[in-house]
């Protein structure tokens, strides 16, 4: 937390973004149990292994998920509810602000109706921030030098597109579907949660698609594949991982056994 927060200083975000922290599940933390219904203790290889071409990479291998990969999922799994808890305190407000400027109008009216007057924005409907995106970062994220302007142009661009999620951050799998824009397209399959921006439509879709089968970032890209999400990212990247992609990480990966010849 001390280094995401001190790098957004560096960048002069703080201020510019409103922060907050969301603790990680362990995986390995004693008496951890998960619910079925919103994530399974085992996967296999086949979705992945049409994208993976490692040397000795392989579909058809059952894998029980590494208590990093569970305690990923259900971190990411956290955040996609806050999305949605802080969409509904956003139309709630948003009502609460519409009942009473309409209660004002009431007034208002009954006085110029004696006047022989007419409100012309009787029908006027107040804007609500319920639909906004949400920025999530791993505590591992380094967002680049031109983090911010990139992201709010992509975003601009992605909301016209009808997008479910951004990616900020990312390991190409395959091919771009199509291009939105220089330096914008629309994603088939990217590898990494490291940094992403999500819409409540894309949480509300992903949440409906549970449970998560497999490790969250190959899951999040298979909803993608299935069109069940429409997910663009920004290319280059704007925000990188602090290492290397498996180096200096606690989620060990558990398909390395396929890797290794373990199985």
């Amino acid at each position: 937390w001390a280094k995401i927060t001190d790098r957004l200083d560096d960048l002069g975000l703080q201020g510019k973004l409103n922060i907050e922290r969301l603790d990680a599940v362990d995986g390995a933390a004693e008496g951890f149990k998960i619910n079925p219904k919103e994530v399974t203790s085992t996967w296999t290889t086949d979705r992945n292994a049409k994208y993976d071409g490692r040397a000795g990479y392989r579909r058809g291998v059952e894998l029980p998920l590494s208590p990093g990969e569970l305690g990923c999922m259900l971190s990411h799994l956290a955040a996609w509810r806050r999305v949605l808890e802080l969409a509904d305190a956003a139309k709630a407000n948003a009502a609460a602000t519409t009942a009473e400027v309409a209660g004002s109008r009431v007034d208002e009216n009954q006085d110029r109706a004696g006047k022989g007057e007419k409100d012309g924005a009787d029908n006027e409907v107040l804007k609500t921030p319920a639909e906004e995106p949400v920025l999530i970062l791993e505590d591992d994220a380094r967002p680049t030098k031109v983090f911010l302007k990139q992201m709010r142009k992509a975003i601009d661009d992605s909301k016209q597109d009808g997008a479910d999620i951004l990616y900020l951050g990312y390991i190409q799998g395959a091919p771009w579907r199509r291009t939105v824009r220089k330096g914008l397209h629309e994603a088939e399959y990217l590898w990494t949660t490291v940094g992403y921006v999500i819409w409540p439509r894309g949480a509300r879709k992903l949440l409906d698609a549970l449970p998560i089968d497999c490790p969250v970032d190959n899951w999040m890209a298979w909803q993608a594949v299935s069109r069940r999400v429409k997910s663009l990212a920004i290319d280059p990247e704007i925000v990188e991982q602090e290492e290397e992609w498996d180096v200096g990480s606690d989620v060990r990966h558990s398909d390395d056994a396929v890797l290794d010849g373990e199985v």
